[in-house]
């Protein structure tokens, strides 16, 4: 048995591109658990854990807006908002109104938010490393090569170009 047929998804030899596609969701949804498990005891998710990460080293001490945290998350604004309203309440971050625009708030790290990412990141880093050990250097190369450029090429891709058939097959 295959690893993906463990989890119920068998596919034909020559079905590379749903075998990707769901291969792809299998090995994030692995990582998010191993992760998620390793953050846990730090009352902490891999989503507050990112933005909490975002906030101390892409604010440059001035804090970000929430638009700007949300670019770089690649989330929703609604679920931005509830995200940094949870981690506000838990003393990880501080809000604060911008000056000369009372209508953004800047959101910086608090010391608490700070000292948890001190305490967390080498415990994360050495996991992190850890899985993508799984893989040869040579393996993880190619990894990254191939699934920067999928990114890239899904940007660019305008929606309207992708349409579906009537048998639901996806036509580019």
């Amino acid at each position: 048995m295959g690893p993906l047929e463990h989890y119920g998804i068998t596919l034909r030899e020559d079905n590379f591109h749903e075998g990707a596609i769901y291969g792809l969701a299998c090995v994030y949804s692995l990582m998010e658990r191993e992760i998620s498990d390793f953050l846990r005891p730090y009352n902490l998710t891999p989503a507050k854990f990112n933005a909490m990460m975002v906030i101390k080293h892409r604010g440059d001490g001035l804090g970000l807006s929430q638009i700007e945290i949300g670019r770089r998350l690649i989330v929703s604004a609604s679920n931005m908002t509830r995200l940094l309203d949870k981690l506000e309440m838990e003393g990880f971050i501080e809000r604060m109104v911008q000056v000369g625009d009372r209508r953004v708030n800047r959101i910086k790290i608090s010391k608490k938010g700070s000292d948890v990412l001190d305490k967390v990141w080498p415990g994360y880093y050495q996991k992190i490393t850890h899985i993508a050990n799984l893989l040869s250097v040579s393996q993880q190369k190619q990894i990254y090569s191939l699934l920067t450029d999928w990114c890239g090429k899904l940007e660019l891709k305008p929606q309207a170009n992708l349409r579906y058939s009537t048998k639901g097959a996806l036509n580019v």
